[in-house]
């Protein structure tokens, strides 16, 4: 693996992660009640494919919305269709109707990476089949209808399936959610992990405060972070902070970031709660402290975006760059973008896939001295317990495990992000279920 090869997925990470600080406000937006998931890594790549059919006011633009310059996009996207995250199945098509195939359009689709599929507009049909076989079965239908006035269709696909390393113990909700959760009398049952692995941790963030992290690991090549803050934050707050967590990560922070359970009162916060203990042995160099343990819920989410409901997408630049390529119909044009993506969170593992598309149409202190046989610690259980924020990020569970000095090249590159407010009844463990 070469330097520069490293240098630019690191640079990926980075364009994805900002363009999602952007994107979030204009998805929550669009479903400000209820669970929400969305895939800004799916737009971001459409709108790097569009870039090399952009000129003037456009390409300024799009230049602008992917935060970097088209050339740049196109290298970064060459390189993830190359070598796309493990544990993430990507797919890319191009669909043109015969009588639109102009120079400028033909010139610009043999300029696009060789792995994108491209071909006629396709019945609705094939462009189900296509969705259904690029999601996993997750999204079954295209999310543009395609008729014979669709003059051209681009189109991504993220799918990933994992399972955890530590599946969570099914408990009681009552006995496992604060008094003040609103979802108490919501579900009958939560999910529990008992000392979760590193870095799952209570940080201090410039968007939100302290808040709870929680990464769920993966035996494929991915986590899932979950991140807790002061339920009166607004939604973006607490994903700003979430961005923040990840970039901890990312730039192997982790040590110096997590704070010490020493640093809060003893008592409950508004995602954790923290207890004192005795405990018999010799005190050690340094105070004990540990995370017993974190509680959440199981959740599903699926929605539609409209991609071109807000410029904050960047979307109608690349809509104006294709239609530049063709030229107008006749009859008018009418452009249409928008992403389906689901996801769920279960006792066992995590689902989830984001289908972009756009089209055109014609047609319009010390510590104090502790007897030598007993020292006190303090111990920690964060919890999820009212609605909070979620970003699946790429990487192995050795690297959120321990930090590294040299991480792979698309550790910690956003793949999906969610709102969760409504839990769902957990799955029975599978050690659990009635196989009869």
């Amino acid at each position: 693996m070469t330097t520069e090869s490293t240098e630019a997925e690191r640079s990926l990470v980075a364009l994805v992660d900002a363009y999602g600080r952007r994107i979030t406000p204009a998805f929550l937006d669009q479903h400000d009640t209820g669970n929400a998931v969305a895939s800004p890594l799916g737009v971001w790549l459409l709108l790097a494919a569009c870039s090399g059919a952009a000129s003037g006011q456009d390409l300024i633009e799009l230049e602008d919305t992917l935060g970097c310059s088209a050339a740049d996009a196109l290298g970064q996207l060459r390189r993830f269709l190359e070598e796309p995250p493990r544990a993430l199945h990507s797919a890319l098509a191009l669909w043109v109707r015969q009588a639109d195939h102009t120079t400028a359009l033909v010139d610009w689709s043999a300029s696009l990476p060789h792995q994108v599929e491209r071909g006629p507009i396709p019945s609705q049909l094939h462009a189900d089949e296509w969705a259904d076989r690029h999601t996993a079965g997750l999204i079954p239908r295209f999310p543009l209808d395609l008729t014979p006035l669709t003059r051209v269709v681009l189109s991504s696909a993220l799918a990933t399936r994992v399972s955890w390393a530590t599946p969570f113990e099914v408990v009681p909700a009552a006995f496992y959610l604060g008094e003040s959760s609103p979802w108490r009398d919501v579900v009958e049952n939560v999910l529990f992990e008992m000392h979760p692995a590193s870095p799952t941790m209570l940080v201090e963030t410039e968007a939100a405060g302290v808040v709870a992290a929680h990464f769920a690991l993966a035996n494929e090549d991915l986590a899932v972070m979950s991140v807790a803050a002061d339920p009166s934050l607004p939604h973006q707050v607490v994903f700003e902070a979430a961005s923040e967590v990840a970039g901890i990560c990312r730039a192997d922070r982790v040590a110096r970031a997590t704070l010490s359970l020493y640093d809060l009162p003893l008592g409950r916060g508004h995602s954790w709660e923290i207890t004192e203990h005795e405990v018999r042995g010799p005190a050690p160099k340094r105070r004990p402290e540990h995370i017993d343990g974190a509680v959440l819920v199981q959740w599903k989410a699926e929605c539609t975006h409209d991609l071109l409901a807000s410029g904050s997408f960047g979307v109608g630049s690349a809509v104006s760059s294709l239609l530049g390529l063709i030229g107008p119909s006749p009859e008018g044009d009418l452009a249409a973008a928008v992403q389906s993506a689901v996801a769920h969170y279960t006792t066992s593992g995590f689902e989830a896939a984001a289908l972009s598309a756009l089209t055109l149409m014609a047609g319009s202190s010390d510590w104090p001295d502790t007897p030598r046989d007993t020292h006190i610690e303090r111990r920690a259980t964060l919890y999820f317990d009212h609605p909070y924020a979620v970003v699946a990020l790429a990487g192995t569970e050795t690297d959120f495990r321990r930090v590294r000095l040299r991480h792979p090249d698309s550790y910690c590159l956003p793949l999906f992000c969610a709102w969760v407010a409504e839990p769902e009844e957990p799955d029975e463990p599978e050690d659990e279920r009635d196989l009869s």
